[in-house]
C-alpha cells in the first residue's frame, strides 16, 4: 500500500526542501512538480510559485562499484568514491577510519565448475547534471537523495516525471499580460539617410522617409480670414441675390460677417456667419400684453389685408386662452370712418366718438381684438392722414402693414414710405407662396424698421395659412 502524498507550495524549490525533509524524512519521493503565477490584481503584479507533491519513501542504499562501474555518457571526470551517494550522512564517531575493501568475487563451486557471479541491482543512469547539483556547495544540507532528486525534477521536462494517477488540480492562474513592444520609428528610416545629417546629405538623395505613425494625425483646422474665401463669398452673394437681396445689402452682410462674426466664431462657415449677421439686422417687435390687446392691420388694395385678419382671428379663436373679437373700420356716408364691433356696436358709429373708443377699450381689456381697416392707396395722402388720426385715438397695441411678397424693391419702398403716418411697427408678408423673392420684404423691413411678424401663404390644400416668423427663421429661409 502506497503512502499518501502531500502538496507543498512556495516561491522556489530551495525553500520547500527543508519542509519536505522535516515532514516526510530524507527518503521522500517527489511525485509531481508544477510551476505557475499567482496573486496580483487584474493580471498585474503576479509572482511565480512552485508546487511539489511528495510522498514518504523507505530507506535505501545505492552502492556503486568503484572499479567496474563506468560513469554515464557525458558525465564529468569525478573520482569514483564521490559517485556513491549515501542515503544519510554518518555521525563523526561512526565514520570509518579506513577505506572499505572492494567487493570480492565468490569462490568457485565444488566440482570445478565456475560459480555464477551474484546478480547486481540495476544501476540507475543519472544525468551528469545530477552529480554536479548533488555535490555542489549550493545544495542545502540534508539527504543527498532528496536534494539531487529535487534538482533533477526542477530541470526535467513534464514528460520525464513519473506517471501518477490523475488528481484534481487547482485551476491555473491567468497568464500575465505582456506589454506590447514599443516601436522605434527611427529603425524604420534607412540607415544611410538616418546617419547623414540633413545639411550634409547629397543633392541627389531623396527626402527622408517619414515614419508611419500607428494612428493618422489629426488635421489642423484653419480659421477663415477676411478675403481668404473667395469662392464661398461668391456663392453667398449669388444665393442672396437670387432671393431678392440687393447687391449693396449682400456686400454689407458679408463684410460684417467677416469683420465681426468669424473672428469670434472661426469654426462657422461664411454662409452661417452671414446668416447670423442678417438675423441681427432684422427688427423685432415688442411682445403683446398677456391680458389682451388690439391688433390693427393696414394695407393697400389686393395686399391680402382682410384675408390676413380673418386667418389671424380664426387662429386666436381656435388656440388662444383669450376671447377674440373682430372690429371693422368703414367709410360712412359723409366719408367719415365708422366702427363696427360685435356685439357692442352693431350699427356703424363714428370711430372718433367716445362710444366707439370705450367699446374698443372694453373689448381688448379682456381679450384680443383684430381691427380691419379700409384699403389705402400710397397716392391718397389725405386718406392715409385720416386713418392715422383714427388709429391714434383708438391706440391699438400693434399696427401691422400687409406687404405682398410679389412687389419689387421699388414698389415696396414706395408703399411703406407712403404709410409712415399710420405709425406701423410690424410687417405681415402676404402671398409668400406665389414667389421666392422673400428677400425684398426682408430688406424693406430692415430699411423701414418694421418687424416681420407673420407670413401668409396657401397650404397644399389651398387654404390660407398664417404662420409666425422670427429673424432666425427668415435668415435660414434666405440662406438654407
Amino acid at each position: 500500500m502506497s503512502s499518501p502524498t502531500r502538496t507543498y507550495r512556495g516561491r522556489a524549490i530551495d525553500e520547500l526542501i527543508p519542509r519536505i525533509q522535516q515532514e516526510l524524512g530524507s527518503e521522500a519521493i517527489i511525485v509531481r512538480r508544477r510551476e505557475g503565477l499567482t496573486g496580483g490584481i487584474l493580471g498585474f503584479f503576479q509572482h511565480p510559485f512552485v508546487e511539489i507533491e511528495a510522498m514518504a519513501g523507505s530507506p535505501r542504499l545505492d552502492v556503486y562499484d568503484e572499479e567496474d562501474l563506468p560513469p554515464p555518457a557525458g558525465a564529468p571526470d569525478v573520482p569514483p568514491r564521490q559517485r556513491m551517494i549515501a542515503h544519510e550522512p554518518l555521525a563523526p564517531e561512526q565514520a570509518p577510519t579506513r577505506r572499505d575493501p572492494p567487493l570480492q568475487a565468490p569462490a568457485p563451486a565444488a566440482g570445478g565448475a565456475p560459480a555464477m557471479p551474484a546478480p547486481r541491482a540495476p544501476v540507475p543512469q543519472v544525468p551528469p547534471r545530477f552529480y554536479e547539483d548533488a555535490l555542489s556547495d549550493r545544495a542545502p544540507a540534508g539527504s543527498a537523495y532528496v536534494t539531487a532528486h529535487l534538482a533533477r525534477l526542477a530541470r526535467a521536462n513534464p514528460g520525464d516525471l513519473p506517471a501518477q494517477p490523475p488528481r484534481r488540480q487547482a485551476p491555473a492562474s491567468p497568464p500575465a499580460r505582456v506589454a506590447p513592444p514599443s516601436i522605434d520609428f527611427q529603425e524604420l528610416i534607412p540607415r544611410d539617410i538616418r546617419a547623414a545629417p540633413p545639411e550634409r546629405a547629397p543633392a541627389h538623395a531623396k527626402a527622408p522617409v517619414q515614419p508611419r505613425l500607428p494612428f493618422p494625425p489629426i488635421p489642423e483646422r484653419r480659421t477663415v480670414g477676411p478675403g481668404s474665401s473667395t469662392r464661398a463669398r461668391v456663392g453667398v452673394e449669388r444665393s442672396l441675390r437670387r432671393l431678392g437681396i440687393s447687391d449693396e445689402l449682400a456686400q454689407e452682410l458679408i463684410d460684417g460677417a467677416t469683420a465681426h462674426t468669424l473672428p469670434l466664431a472661426p469654426r462657422l462657415g461664411l454662409a452661417q456667419a452671414v446668416r447670423a449677421t442678417l438675423a441681427q439686422r432684422i427688427p423685432v417687435a415688442p411682445p403683446l400684453p398677456a391680458r389682451g390687446a388690439a391688433i390693427a392691420l393696414v394695407g393697400a388694395g389686393g395686399s391680402g389685408k382682410t384675408t390676413c385678419c380673418a386667418t389671424l382671428l380664426g387662429a386666436y379663436r381656435t388656440g388662444s386662452t383669450l376671447p377674440a373679437s373682430y372690429a371693422t373700420l368703414t367709410h360712412g356716408g359723409e366719408g367719415e370712418l365708422s366702427l363696427l364691433l360685435s356685439p357692442e356696436i352693431m350699427k356703424p358709429a363714428p370711430a372718433s366718438s367716445p362710444r366707439a373708443v370705450k367699446a374698443l377699450r372694453r373689448a381688448r381689456k379682456g381679450g384680443v381684438t383684430v381691427l380691419d381697416t379700409p384699403r389705402v392707396s400710397p397716392s391718397d395722402k389725405a386718406g392715409v392722414k385720416e386713418l392715422g388720426r383714427v388709429l391714434d385715438e383708438l391706440e391699438p397695441e400693434r399696427v401691422i402693414v400687409a406687404l405682398p411678397a410679389t412687389l419689387g424693391a421699388t414698389a415696396a419702398a414706395q408703399l411703406l414710405s407712403a404709410l409712415r403716418p399710420l405709425g406701423a411697427d410690424a410687417l405681415a408678408v402676404t402671398h409668400a407662396d406665389e414667389t421666392d423673392q422673400i428677400g425684398v420684404a426682408v430688406e424693406a423691413a430692415c430699411s423701414f424698421s418694421l418687424a416681420p411678424e407673420y407670413i401668409l401663404e396657401r397650404g397644399r390644400s389651398g387654404a390660407w395659412r398664417l404662420s409666425r416668423t422670427d429673424p432666425t427663421g427668415l435668415a435660414a429661409r434666405l440662406l438654407p
